[in-house]
């Protein structure tokens, strides 16, 4: 147990939101989302300054180098994914015997023990649904993205099939608008508030 810094309650060490406050003590993200927020944003602009140098001066180097910054990104989009997944699976709650608890889980903001099908936390009043539903929006938005640079940069290389990849990548952003879209209705019209 930690003290929360703004209430100075006691909390778990794994909280990231105190529930006697409900303030959040931590950043919202682990260490896979961390790192793999880190790599993307370094793919990117490893891939927009590669473009930028491809514009004026035509060198197919550059070329190389944009697609080992689409390659950083797409690494860096599955580490944060793999940490994404392991925080909403990994924690089992077990009990004093090392023996873990039927119908019990828990919460990805406070650390507390809930029920299995809780929807939000009754200590922290923190959404898992919505939280889950928006990750999930924002993969798919991402992956588009992912997804149509890599249509550029096949066309930029007069390779092959670079209208595929732009209209799968368009339909998967079009995906996550819809996934982003329906949490807002959910929100709006549920009785959950």
């Amino acid at each position: 147990m930690i003290a929360c810094p703004v209430c100075y309650s006691e909390i778990s060490e794994k909280a990231i939101k105190c529930y006697h406050c409900k303030s959040f003590v931590k950043p919202r993200v682990n260490e896979g989302q961390f790192w793999g927020t880190l790599l993307m944003v370094t793919g990117i602009l490893v891939g927009v300054f590669s473009y930028i140098w491809f514009l004026s001066i035509t060198n197919y180097i550059w070329l190389q180098i944009m697609i080992a910054g689409v390659i950083l990104a797409y690494l860096g989009f599955l580490v944060y994914g793999f940490g994404t997944f392991y925080s909403w699976f990994s924690l089992k709650p077990i009990d004093d015997d090392g023996i873990e608890e039927e119908g019990k889980k828990y919460c990805l903001y406070c650390g507390s023990t809930i029920d299995v099908r809780a929807i939000k936390c009754p200590m922290c009043l923190g959404y898992m649904r919505q939280e889950r539903g928006k990750i999930l929006a924002t993969f798919a938005v991402v992956s588009g993205i992912l997804i149509m640079t890599t249509a550029y940069i096949v066309g930029l290389a007069k390779s092959s099939y670079p209208e595929s990849y732009m209209q799968v990548g368009f339909l998967v952003i079009v995906a996550g608008i819809l996934i982003f879209a329906l949490l807002a209705l959910r929100n709006r019209y549920s009785g959950d508030h």
